[in-house]
């Protein structure tokens, strides 16, 4: 009797045991499908230039079309994750040697922003806005 509760306890064990970890706790992600399947423009905040770059991404990478000239830029997105439905926090390598955190905010099907976590002249992470320190893209 005693081995045979042994032998259903630890089968128990076995098959119930999977089931209680967490699959996708430390999962990467990948930028949503709004995002991922369209053309953006990467306008300025207003403390910049004149940029109005057209932004393919693919996956977790993005080309930039640099406007008026023949240059693109390569960036790509590592670590991604998903803090709330419009939030995402990862890290964009601009180069192989150059990246920083950032904050991915999504306002809506047609407009987001990307912002740095350290944005000079400001206090604070991730504290960038629209009139200063965020990239802004729309379609």
């Amino acid at each position: 009797m005693n081995l045979k509760k042994i032998t259903i306890t630890a089968l128990t064990l076995v098959t119930v045991a999977p089931l209680g970890l967490p699959l996708t706790a430390n999962a990467s992600t990948t930028l949503p499908k709004s995002i991922r399947s369209h053309t953006w423009y990467r306008l300025t905040d207003g403390s910049q230039g004149g940029f109005h770059d057209r932004t393919t991404f693919k996956g977790n990478h993005a080309t930039i079309h640099v406007k008026g000239t023949s240059l693109r830029y390569h960036w790509r997105f590592t670590g991604l994750k998903k803090h709330a439905n419009s939030t995402y926090y990862g890290r964009l390598h601009y180069s192989a040697k150059t990246s920083a955190p950032v904050k991915i905010k999504i306002f809506s099907k047609n407009h987001f922003d990307i912002i740095p976590k350290h944005t000079p002249n400001l206090a604070g992470n991730y504290t960038g806005n629209e009139s200063y320190g965020a990239m802004i893209f729309k379609r």
